[in-house]
C-alpha cells in the first residue's frame, strides 16, 4: 500500500514539474540560452554590447542591425518606418525618430530585461536613408548626398563639384524643411503640417560674413541657379551679355563694356522684363544721374540696355572728321609740292 502511495506521489510530482517547465518555456517564449561557451559578463538590463556605428540621429527610412547576445530570434535588420518607429521582435512598436544608436541601444536593453536576464543589445545603423541633402541646378554632380555630423553650406557643395562663378550665379537658393508635426483635430481626425522655408545665400559673402555657411538639416535642398545676365546692345565698345554682379547700377554695367563710342547718346533706355511677361521700357540719362547725385538705376535680371547714337553727335563727329581729313590734305600737299 505505501509502495502504491509512494508511486503515485512520485506520478503528481513528475506531472506538477513537467507542467512548471512548459509554463516556463511558454513565459520565456521559446527564447534560447546562451551556451557556456556563449557566457557574457554578468551585466545590468541597461548594459550594451559592442558599440554604436554612429552618433547621429536616425530617421525615416534607415535600417537598423540589431543584435542581441545569444539570441539569434531576436536579432536581425530593422527599418525604420515613416513614422519613425521599429518593431522588434516580441516587444511593442519603439519610437526610435530622432534618437542615436546609443540610446535605441539602452532602450531595446531594458525593454527586453523583461524577458531575458540581463539582455546585452547591440544597435547600428546599416543604411543612411534619412540623412540627406540634394543638390540641384548647375553644380558638376547634382544629385543627393548622405552625411553624417555637421554638413555646412560650402562643404556640401564641395560634394557637388563647386560653384563656378561663369555658369552659375553665387546667390544660392536653400529649401528647408522642419520635420512633419502632427496633431488631433475635430473628431481626433490627424492633421499634418509641414512649413518650408526658402532662403536666398550668397556664397560670395562668405568669406566676410562666416555665419552664412550655415550648418545643413537632413531633407535640406539646394538649388545652384544658372548666372544671371544683363544684356548690353548698340554704341559701346563691347556690347554684348554680361553677368549680373549684385547691386550692379547702369553706369558700371556700361563701364564694363568699355565705355560710350563718342558718337553715343548718353540717354540710353533699359527693357525691364515684368511679372507678366511683358517689358517696361526705362529711359536713364546716365550722365544727369551721376551729375545731380540721384540714386542710381540698379540693373536686374535679364535688363536690355540699348544704347543709341546721338544724331548731334554723329553731325559733329562728321564734321570734325571733315576738318580733320581736309586739314591733313592740305599739310600733305604743301609737303609734297615743297621742293627741298
Amino acid at each position: 500500500m505505501r509502495q502504491t502511495i509512494t508511486a503515485a506521489v512520485f506520478i503528481i510530482l513528475g506531472m506538477a514539474a513537467a507542467s512548471f517547465a512548459g509554463a516556463q518555456v511558454l513565459t520565456e517564449r521559446t527564447l534560447a540560452t546562451p551556451s557556456p561557451s556563449e557566457a557574457a559578463p554578468e551585466a545590468t538590463p541597461t548594459t550594451l554590447w559592442g558599440s554604436a556605428a554612429t552618433a547621429d540621429p536616425v530617421g525615416a527610412g534607415d535600417l537598423l542591425d540589431v543584435r542581441v547576445f545569444g539570441q539569434p530570434q531576436l536579432s536581425g535588420s530593422l527599418r525604420v518606418a515613416a513614422d519613425g518607429v521599429i518593431a522588434p521582435p516580441f516587444l511593442n512598436s519603439l519610437p526610435v525618430a530622432g534618437k542615436t544608436p546609443l540610446a535605441i541601444q539602452a532602450e531595446l536593453a531594458n525593454a527586453y530585461s523583461t524577458l531575458l536576464k540581463h539582455p546585452l543589445v547591440s544597435v547600428r545603423l546599416l543604411q543612411n536613408n534619412s540623412r540627406k541633402v540634394s543638390i540641384n541646378g548647375v553644380v558638376p554632380r547634382p544629385g543627393v548626398y548622405a552625411f553624417s555630423g555637421e554638413l555646412s553650406l560650402l562643404q556640401a557643395l564641395a560634394m557637388a563639384g563647386g560653384v563656378d562663378p561663369s555658369k552659375a550665379s553665387t546667390r544660392i537658393l536653400l529649401f528647408h524643411q522642419p520635420p512633419v508635426t502632427m496633431r488631433k483635430g475635430e473628431g481626433g481626425k490627424l492633421i499634418y503640417t509641414a512649413n518650408s522655408v526658402l532662403q536666398t545665400i550668397d556664397i560670395a559673402r562668405i568669406g566676410t560674413d562666416p555665419a552664412l555657411d550655415q550648418l545643413l538639416e537632413p531633407g535640406d535642398v539646394i538649388d545652384v541657379q544658372p548666372v544671371r545676365q544683363v544684356y548690353l546692345s548698340g554704341d559701346v565698345l563691347h556690347p554684348g551679355a554680361a553677368p549680373l554682379v549684385p547691386d550692379m547700377t547702369l553706369a558700371q554695367l556700361i563701364s564694363s563694356a568699355g565705355g560710350f563710342l563718342p558718337q553715343a547718346d548718353h540717354t540710353v533706355r533699359v527693357l525691364r522684363l515684368q511679372p507678366n511677361g511683358q517689358r517696361r521700357t526705362l529711359v536713364v540719362n546716365v550722365d544727369g544721374a551721376q551729375r545731380t547725385q540721384q540714386p542710381e538705376l540698379k540693373m536686374a535680371a535679364d535688363d536690355i540696355v540699348l544704347v543709341s547714337g546721338s544724331v548731334v553727335r554723329m553731325a559733329g563727329l562728321e564734321l570734325l572728321d571733315f576738318f580733320t581729313a581736309s586739314g591733313r590734305w592740305r599739310v600733305q600737299q604743301t609737303v609734297a609740292n615743297h621742293v627741298w
